[in-house]
């Protein structure tokens, strides 16, 4: 004996309660509870009631078990078995009025057929023959024919259906499972119009979601169990890909289909049509890009206006579980029909600079961070390049692109962790020729300047730009001079300040204000943590990235009249800065954590403390105030966030 069953889908999470999937699993438990567990005989007509009959066809060969009862009452085999045990009858020896025991069968034949008709099962099942106006077309899908029904249609409902609504939404998900069910009926409908049969069974609509799951969710893993008792039992757990599970599905349909046709006792054409249907509808979506352009912005727009493309966010998910070649294909996919997608270019770049194809993941780097400085802000550009670190060395950069992203960065509102990578850019921009190269080793120097470090390369860079002061750039050759005389006395300077830097007292630096950043939790597993900036930006982090955890209570403004409520915020402290830096902080409110979908079920009080202690525990990070206060929920109140960030940090935040 073997047993293959679905058991899930590996490392869900949902950003909704799923309802409409509850609802409908609740619907049809209620119906079945209703229709079939209450009443004595759920279809109106009992074993012994069909029973009875076929006793007394058996009494005379030339009686016959009525045509109408047979086709509506009976199953294929059952017609199959009655035909055989007629076959065998003898003539009794005494005779019998077949006549008058012909129409006694006929009339209780009609007894039963309205007995049957009678029943809620059958009032509200699927009935061909009763045509296209019949209520059975809605209801037929929340009915079940006994618990082995109810339960097998609930299961393969629940592994299909809860990603489905999470990436679709609500009214979308529910008009989908109605629609195809109702496609589903008509594929078992167009088989046999005129059929009498009964249909119930939420497996066609179960197929639709089947059909879209397999494509939309093609790369998921389906946790599948087994049983297996041959000589001694084997049994345990396999992932499957999504599309794998479905197709397979599907094709043991088709093949009963071809090989069986109608004679399974299962609406075979119900579950092909559904499924078909199911995978259309997906296949529509994803060619129209309906799901990109109107679903998720609408769904975000609820969520606060977090707006994630669900191909991203896909294969984004299949990285942080560390799959590369499904997270290739994904964000491979989703370039091609959107070559500028920022996101998709720099994770896919970093991937590729991280497995060696250097000229590859540069292209693609470089192309995604010329496209943020065209539309983004300072430190949204800052927030993409920070992460690459060492993988994206600027000097490999062509001269135009480094102009182009030294000014994107080059602002008044900039981190002031960027000024260092800024004035790289400049210098490898002055590796070109002209006025621009001119330009850029000018402000490369300026910057030098600035922030006092190592001013022999100011000298450098004024050095390169006068051997470019030549043509059109000879009209900087003032600028140069003037510089190249500061850049003098700088080092003048400097040279008299080690002369007598053992004589001068150490002074205290100022403290460097934190760079905060507003963001939201995406992705919370042991290894990592995934957050998502206002501007779109993603970034996943190691947990031991995470330096220090800062908890604080502030005031909300409540409704009016009513006294302000307390919010909680959480600052995940990722640097603590160095000269001229301050620390980098990652600041999340309450709706950000997303407790519900990391603690579903759990009360948000208690949700918080376990996001907490998992989080201090998984990433060894300090505890702001101290680990005890956290861990008793005494959490520090401030008046405002400026307050909150001078308790923690010395002094207010730097814009970012």
């Amino acid at each position: 004996m073997m047993m293959f069953l679905p058991l899930g889908v590996d490392e869900t999470e949902l950003e909704r309660l799923p309802r409409v999937s509850i609802t409908i699993a609740a619907i049809c438990a209620v119906a079945f509870f209703i229709t079939w567990v209450i009443p004595s005989e759920p279809l109106g007509v009992g074993e012994s009631d069909l029973q009875s009959m076929l006793e007394q066809t058996l009494a005379h060969p030339d009686l016959e078990f009525p045509p109408d009862c047979a086709e509506r009452l009976l199953s294929d085999e059952g017609r199959r078995l009655v035909a055989t045990l007629r076959g065998r009858v003898e003539a009794p020896i005494e005779p019998i009025n077949v006549a008058n025991h012909q129409q006694a069968l006929n009339e209780r034949c009609e007894e039963l057929l309205a007995s049957q008709e009678s029943s809620l099962l059958s009032r509200f099942a699927l009935v061909p023959s009763r045509g296209l106006v019949q209520p059975g077309w809605l209801t037929y899908m929340f009915l079940h024919f006994g618990w082995m029904h109810l339960l097998g249609n609930l299961l393969f409902f629940y592994v299909a259906s809860l990603l489905l609504e999470d990436a679709w939404g609500r009214p979308l998900f529910a008009a989908f499972y109605v629609v195809g069910g109702w496609a589903a009926g008509l594929a078992h409908y167009a088989l046999d119009p005129s059929s009498q049969a009964l249909m119930v069974g939420a497996s066609g609509a179960v197929a639709a979601c089947m059909g879209a799951f397999c494509l939309r969710f093609a790369q998921r893993r389906v946790r599948m169990g087994y049983f297996i008792w041959l000589i001694k039992i084997f049994r345990g757990t396999f992932p499957i890909p999504g599309w794998l599970w479905g197709g397979l599905w599907f094709g043991n349909e088709v093949l009963n289909y071809w090989a069986l046709g109608t004679n399974t006792g299962v609406a075979v054409m119900a579950h092909i049509g559904g499924f078909v249907f199911g995978f259309a509808g997906a296949a529509l979506l994803r060619v129209t890009q309906l799901e990109e352009r109107v679903v998720a912005p609408s769904l975000a727009a609820k969520q606060g206006g977090w707006v994630a493309d669900p191909r991203l966010a896909e294969a984004q998910a299949a990285l942080d579980r560390d799959d590369r070649a499904a997270a290739r294909d994904g964000f491979t996919r989703l370039l091609k029909s959107q070559p500028d997608q920022v996101d998709a270019l720099l994770a896919l770049g970093r991937m590729e600079l991280e497995d060696g194809e250097t000229h590859a993941g540069m292209a693609r780097v470089e192309r995604a961070l010329q496209l943020l400085a065209g539309r983004a802000s300072a430190d949204a550009l800052w927030f993409a390049m920070e992460p690459l670190g060492t993988l994206f060395p600027v000097e490999k950069l062509r001269p135009a692109s480094a102009w182009r992203l030294a000014q994107a960065l080059d602002t008044e509102d900039a981190p002031p962790g960027a000024v260092e990578t800024t004035e790289a850019l400049y210098g490898v921009a002055g590796a070109g020729a002209g006025v621009i190269a001119v330009r850029a080793l000018i402000r490369a120097t300026e910057l030098r300047l600035t922030h006092h470090k190592k001013r022999e390369q100011a000298a450098e860079y004024l050095a390169r730009a006068k051997q470019l002061l030549t043509g059109e750039a000879a009209t900087l050759a003032g600028r140069v001079q003037a510089l190249d005389a500061e850049v003098a006395r700088a080092l003048e300077e400097t040279a008299w300040r080690r002369t007598d830097a053992a004589s001068m007292p150490a002074m205290e630096a100022p403290p460097v204000p934190p760079r905060i950043i507003p963001c939201r939790i995406v992705g919370l597993t042991e290894m990592a943590l995934s957050v998502e900036a206002a501007n779109g930006q993603r970034r996943t982090l190691a947990m031991t990235e995470v330096l220090a955890v800062a908890v604080g209570l502030l005031p909300m403004a409540g409704p009016p009249g009513t006294p302000p409520r307390q919010t909680v915020l959480t600052d995940l402290v990722v640097s603590w800065g160095g000269e001229g830096e301050g620390p980098t902080v990652l600041r999340v409110n309450v709706a950000g954590l997303a407790l519900h979908h990391f603690y579903p079920g759990a009360p948000p009080r208690e949700a918080y403390a376990r996001f907490l202690a998992d989080l201090l525990e998984r990433s060894g990070a300090n505890a702001l105030p101290d680990a005890s206060s956290l861990k008793q929920a005494r959490y520090p109140r401030f008046n405002s966030e400026a307050e909150l960030s001078q308790h923690y940090y010395g002094m207010g935040a730097a814009a970012a």
